[in-house]
């Protein structure tokens, strides 16, 4: 049975994924609240730490404090597990700290997101839209690292459900809503015929050069009256019928829970975050059946299939029953 370690899931956090993703092109400031290696069974980073006392090898798992993060880092300890691993989950202050662990080798293996490495890690701006694209660049890039992304399979065109996830901005509308208005195209036509939409939109990225302003350039949208309101306004302005569009990120699980529909983003305007599994290399190759066991999460996992978990872990539900059942899910996938 594989154990938490110095997380604690009575009190893990539920909250949502998204707010590191408003300031996107911003400034970049990492906390790290937590020093790893005095946590560890031999008190050092590098390679995987020795056999735990059931004398199955053990593997150090990073997540953040958000929610999202830590069902990733779940269903990652269940795949472990099931391969007669001893996985232990590191919770650390941010996506920021859980990355330097893993560059220090202070855990094995963690969730990633494209977007946010390219950006945060690598610094460099304009992360590509197009997922293909976003997933090999950071690849590329973390190779000389020593940091192994495992290969999700790529089929884009099914949207939210095909792999791999993306974590990115979306636009909801409500159910009704979508039966005529699927995709941000469709979006600009039905606004320019509506002068009272109210467009719900954080209010820092309708401010932005790169925020609004531009999603309307792209898609010819003529209608730029919006109405300041945070994700989780948007979304329930458009669950109660007072937004006619709200702005989230497309794992959001409380437009999931609502039965929100994320429109179809055809240009790739929104930045790709490909929700990987990264991993060091040294880790993979000392620990026999590692890359096999975590593989599955890497191919198979879709925007829906994530969306629908947090929309899970919102409504209440035992984030541990929540990610057993997604593990089953993923095992489904893979077959």
């Amino acid at each position: 049975m594989w154990h938490a370690g110095p997380m604690t899931h009575r009190h893990v956090s539920r909250r949502d994924t998204r707010d590191r993703r408003w300031w996107i092109r911003g400034p970049l400031v990492v906390v790290v609240a937590v020093t790893v290696a005095s946590c560890l069974p031999d008190g050092r980073g590098g390679a995987p730490a020795t056999p735990s006392p059931s004398g199955a090898p053990t593997v150090r798992i990073g997540v953040g404090p958000e929610s999202e993060s830590i069902v990733l880092g779940t269903v990652l300890a269940g795949l472990v597990a099931d391969a007669d691993l001893e996985p232990v989950l590191v919770e650390l202050a941010d996506a920021g700290a859980v990355r330097q662990a893993l560059e220090l080798g202070d855990v094995d293996v963690a969730p990633g997101y494209s977007g946010q490495v390219w950006l945060e890690e690598f610094g460099r701006e304009n992360p590509p839209g197009d997922p293909r694209t976003s997933f090999q660049r950071v690849r590329s890039a973390d190779e000389p690292t020593g940091i192994t992304w495992l290969r999700p399979d790529f089929d884009v065109e099914a949207g939210v459900d095909g792999p791999p996830a993306d974590a990115t901005f979306g636009l909801f509308v409500a159910p009704a809503t979508a039966s005529e208005v699927a995709t941000i195209p469709q979006l600009a036509t039905a606004l320019g015929e509506r002068d009272d939409a109210a467009i719900c939109v954080d209010p820092s990225f309708g401010a932005r050069a790169d925020g609004w302003s531009a999603l309307a350039s792209r898609y010819s949208i003529a209608s730029s009256v919006l109405t300041e309101a945070p994700p989780a306004e948007a979304i329930a302005g458009v669950a109660n019928g007072q937004c006619f569009v709200g702005l989230s990120t497309l794992t959001d699980g409380a437009a999931w829970l609502e039965g929100l529909v994320p429109l179809a983003d055809p240009l790739d305007v929104f930045p790709a975050f490909v929700v990987g599994v990264q991993a060091r290399q040294d880790a993979l190759d000392a620990v026999a059946g590692l890359e096999a066991a975590i593989q599955p999460l890497a191919s198979t996992l879709t925007t829906r299939m994530l969306g629908t978990w947090n929309a899970r872990v919102v409504r209440g539900d035992a984030l541990e029953d929540v990610a057993a059942e997604a593990v089953v899910e993923v095992r489904r996938a893979a077959r």
